[in-house]
């Protein structure tokens, strides 16, 4: 099993922006393409904000299903405190990627983004 150390991946204690969840998602996602199971370890992480987690974690439910995702990862040291933080992203991703077609329509006019296609 592959163990990441989350705190070094991203230089810093603090796991606050999208790049850092970016820098751990390219991370897993190499090693699930390997077939190597991944522990993912919190230990040294102080602060931790749903960016992070959404590209971190909440993305690879765009790309894998829950049970690839389960079987693969583990989650180590992960702080208490924000489990209810995780569950909301998982639950918004699995939303998301389950109908991102609507979802884009929604916003594009909501927002009246012109479509570049």
């Amino acid at each position: 099993m592959k163990q990441i150390d989350v705190a070094k991946v991203i230089g810093s204690p603090s796991a606050l922006t999208q790049v850092q969840g970016d820098d751990i998602y390219h991370l897993l996602v190499s090693s699930f393409e390997k077939g190597e199971k991944v522990e993912l370890d919190f230990s040294n992480v102080e602060s931790m904000i749903s960016p992070f987690l959404n590209n971190a974690i909440g993305q690879l439910y765009g790309k894998y299903t829950s049970e690839v995702i389960k079987e693969f990862l583990e989650l180590k040291n992960f702080p208490s405190n924000k489990n209810a933080t995780l569950n909301v992203v998982i639950s918004n991703a699995k939303k998301f990627y389950s109908n991102k077609e609507n979802y884009e329509k929604v916003a594009k006019d909501v927002f009246d983004i012109e479509s570049d296609n």
